[in-house]
């Protein structure tokens, strides 16, 4: 199976304007999640809207393409980059996550080993201080490992009240920022409308569950911050520092 990573690095983010080339920690953010993800995968490319991005990923030795800056999200942007690089699997490696480890990316990889699978993700163990905190995505997984929501709100909601809900399962994750796609389903996805739930949440994944997709989800002990605003980009320096890196 052909496998390519595709990092969609945008740079006129709204909230972070150049946030692909921010430096943490001695590094531009998107040299972290690139240096992850080649660790993990025989091939990645960065999958961006500015030259200023490709140039610095071909000055590291790595791989960049341009695409369009009309993509309205990551996924349309690696569904370009698949016109143009034929793979099997393609996993989008989201560009504002420079925590995500290679470990999880593996993981993601591996449940495509089980063929009925056209979607995937990750989702690691949710902090109850983060259970109503809306930068946090939260996911529900039935007891396959497929998701059964996503949402920016507190789920599941308590009828009875009381605090965060504690479980003998997993069901009730952080939601992560990668997705793999076979590749005739990300032909199929791309071409639908966005969904209801999708700009409601501003979530792209709730497109696949309203139609009728099963979202494989990896459980990993690596968590992830997305990084929205320059001070999201200070407290991803601090964890890293912890971490040893730098």
């Amino acid at each position: 199976m052909k496998v390519l990573g595709v990092i969609p690095s945008r740079y006129a983010a709204q909230r972070f304007p150049g946030k692909p080339l921010a430096v943490i920690n001695g590094k531009p953010m998107v040299q972290w999640v690139y240096e992850a993800a080649r660790k993990a995968l025989p091939r990645v490319v960065v999958a961006t809207d500015d030259k200023r991005i490709m140039d610095f990923i071909e000055g590291l030795g790595g791989e960049a393409i341009l695409t369009s800056p009309s993509c309205r999200s990551g996924t349309d942007r690696v569904a370009e980059t698949a016109r143009k690089m034929k793979a099997d699997l393609y996993l989008n490696i989201q560009g504002d996550e420079p925590l995500m480890s290679s470990r999880t990316v593996k993981k993601v990889l591996a449940l495509h080993k089980d063929r009925s699978v056209v979607m995937g993700t990750a989702a690691t163990a949710l902090d109850p201080a983060q259970w109503k905190n809306p930068d946090v995505v939260k996911v529900l997984t039935d007891r396959t490992g497929c998701a059964i929501y996503f949402s920016r709100a507190a789920l599941p909601f308590l009828r009875d009240g009381g605090g965060f809900p504690t479980t003998e399962s997993t069901v009730l994750q952080k939601h992560l920022g990668i997705y793999s796609y076979r590749s005739d389903f990300l032909k199929r996805f791309v071409k639908w409308p966005p969904s209801f739930l999708e700009t409601a949440e501003k979530l792209e994944q709730l497109r696949a569950l309203e139609n009728g997709v099963r979202i494989r989800v990896a459980a990993t002990p690596d968590d992830s911050v997305g990084v929205d605003r320059p001070e999201d980009a200070e407290n991803v320096g601090k964890i890293l520092m912890k971490r040893g890196g730098r």
